[in-house]
């Protein structure tokens, strides 16, 4: 079915023509918790520690150590306002950083054994199949039929597969350019956002196990593609092409521009063209209506799979971008890095007011949320206060702001 011109909101299906939607001004009083939380620990540090808290090195310290958590964190809050979840972000930071490293070395691409190629075919064939049986058997066809065309796309799917394993392993490639190597970061990123939508519309696996299972085997894809060690900056084996792209890569973070690092300039282009996204576009009313009522939306003629998938793409593009940003820092790929990045950037979403439920959530209040944790952090260390502390702070924040949204749901 085609979409309706007018995008459904969680009150108003099919959508008002107003210049401000629904949507936004609900969302826009849930900012009210993360600003007081934020002025909260602004002033505690601040009372305690004020000599060294309120400086201008602090705020340099929590965007160095949070712009990629920050642009993750906008991505997820599209995920999150159609009340799904994504567990693969570090996992996917982590391969997008690994990745965007191995373009730009180079080098030969790894041969497999038969049994490994035949293995992975007949993964593939198993996915596709019963993606294309689900999607047959929802349009109406009888199951025989869907059957039949289930075992077609598998073939397919397991030809493909196999064949490129054979064509292209033991294949040496050159150095990749750094902005076609940044690009491929993005892309591998905006891939496993495709793959989680795709488990979770055509598969109808439940998100949380979805993205579970894609966390696992993402990180093991890095470490294997990584052969366990990190793909590190090195004169000695290096092509001096990939020293020269991998050295202007690390200009995004080792570099001024107007006062700045480039890098945080991304990170406020990425809120530029991510707030308008959500609330002032198809997309985002829809997200919003998908997570609101997602049966409703549905019966309102939206295409719930379609824009459900595209707001895990936009997740994985993010987290995608969030990894490549940090290959530029590390000046090469960390297959090990970013483990447990998935609890931060769930956690700056809930701060900042994105409802756990969906059809709620801002930009600005996750934007707010990150910023929140990483002074939380920071106020910790300035104060001397051990690790194991910070996180039963961290952990108490989460839970103080879950159990606000609750309590606002409950009121409703």
């Amino acid at each position: 079915m085609s979409d309706p011109v007018a995008a459904p909101s969680a009150n108003d299906l099919p959508g008002r023509r107003s210049l401000v939607p629904a949507t936004l001004t609900r969302s826009l009083s849930s900012i009210l918790g993360p600003v007081i939380g934020l002025l909260v620990v602004i002033a505690i540090f601040g009372v305690w520690k004020p000599e060294r808290f309120l400086t201008l090195d602090t705020l340099d310290n929590v965007m160095l150590y949070n712009f990629h958590y920050a642009v993750a964190a906008m991505g997820a809050t599209f995920v999150i306002v159609t009340a799904g979840i994504d567990l693969s972000v570090g996992s996917t930071m982590a391969l997008s950083c690994v990745a965007c490293a191995l373009a730009i070395r180079g080098g030969t691409i790894p041969e497999s054994s038969l049994g490994t190629t035949i293995a992975i075919a007949i993964s593939a064939a198993l996915l596709v199949g019963m993606a294309v049986a689900a999607r047959a058997l929802e349009s109406g066809l009888r199951r025989p039929a869907a059957l039949i065309r289930a075992a077609l796309g598998g073939a397919i799917a397991a030809a493909v597969v196999f064949l490129f394993c054979y064509l292209f392993a033991g294949r040496h490639v050159a150095p990749f350019p750094a902005w076609l190597a940044f690009l491929v970061g993005v892309l591998v990123g905006a891939a496993i956002g495709w793959l989680n939508g795709a488990l979770i519309t055509r598969l109808g696996i439940p998100p949380f196990v979805a993205t579970l299972a894609t966390l696992g085997a993402v990180r093991g894809l890095t470490l294997y593609l990584a052969n366990d060690e990190p793909v590190s900056r090195d004169p000695r084996t290096w092509d001096p092409r990939a020293i020269a792209a991998i050295d202007h890569l690390a200009k995004l973070h080792h570099s001024d521009l107007l006062g700045l690092r480039p890098n945080y300039w991304i990170t406020f282009a990425v809120a530029a063209v991510a707030i308008p996204l959500l609330h002032f576009t198809i997309v985002g009313r829809y997200a919003f209506a998908i997570g609101s009522n997602e049966r409703t939306a549905r019966l309102c003629g939206v295409n719930v799979e379609r824009y459900k998938t595209l707001c895990y793409v936009i997740a994985g593009a993010c987290a995608g971008l969030a990894g490549t940003m940090m290959t530029a820092k590390l000046r090469g790929g960390q297959p090990t890095e970013f483990t447990g990045a998935e609890l931060t950037v769930i956690a700056a979403v809930v701060i900042g007011g994105t409802s756990l439920f969906g059809g709620e959530g801002t930009i600005v209040g996750t934007i707010l949320g990150m910023l929140m944790l990483g002074l939380l952090y920071s106020g910790c260390v300035l104060a001397d206060i051990s690790s194991n502390v910070q996180r039963m702070f961290i952990g108490g924040t989460i839970v103080l702001a879950a159990a606000l949204d609750r309590f606002r749901h409950l009121r409703g």
